[in-house]
């Protein structure tokens, strides 16, 4: 599938292009979902408080409320996200709002964590959903092997004379694709996260 960065999908947004709603839904509500279950959503709660927290980002976009400069996509989303939750959570049962430590899973019973316990457990998960798409994306971009010898030096952490010797490569191939595999990786993690560059 053809790589757009989160900076196009902003602009089509800007534009009104319904498509650009969907893309934008599919690239990130994955994490959003996972955030909501590990709060304690009910997956129905979970799937609309996702659908609350899009709907404040995209008006909020469109009004000019999200400032590029001052961070990540990925915390304007958690801010919406936890309040949506918290919103969502409140509407749903009379529980504490805030509780002392984020365990591996908030029943919906449990006081929800406050939001810099909550931030830590976000910003996991994105990391993971944004690592999870650029790596794929890789895939389909470099030579195979230099993708192999990536993976076995910086994932596995397999020696480079070994990765060479396994793969038919010299050592110095090895320590280049690792590099520019690395570089491009930076890239698609900041088109991801909208920092790529400001849409005019």
């Amino acid at each position: 599938m053809k790589w757009e960065t989160t900076t196009i999908l902003l602009q089509q947004l800007r534009d009104s292009e319904d498509i650009a709603w969907q893309r934008l839904t599919d690239r990130f509500r994955e994490p959003m979902l996972h955030f909501a279950s590990r709060l304690g959503l009910t997956q129905e709660q979970a799937e609309d408080a996702v659908q609350d927290a899009l709907l404040r980002f995209v008006q909020g976009y469109r009004d000019g409320q999200y400032d590029r400069s001052r961070g990540r996509l990925g915390a304007w989303l958690f801010t919406l996200m936890y309040q949506s939750i918290r919103s969502h959570r409140r509407d749903g049962v009379r529980a504490p709002i805030q509780a002392p430590k984020l365990t591996n899973r908030t029943t919906f019973f449990s006081a929800l964590p406050d939001e810099e316990e909550a931030r830590t457990d976000w910003e996991l998960e994105w990391d993971r959903h944004t690592i999870g798409a650029c790596m794929t994306q890789l895939r389909g971009e470099v030579n195979p092997t230099h993708f192999r010898a990536f993976e076995l030096m910086t994932l596995r952490q397999v020696p480079a004379n070994e990765v060479a010797d396994q793969l038919g490569m010299s050592r110095d191939a090895v320590y280049q694709a690792r590099y520019r595999i690395l570089k491009r990786l930076e890239t698609l993690r900041d088109e991801f996260d909208g920092v790529d560059g400001v849409a005019s």
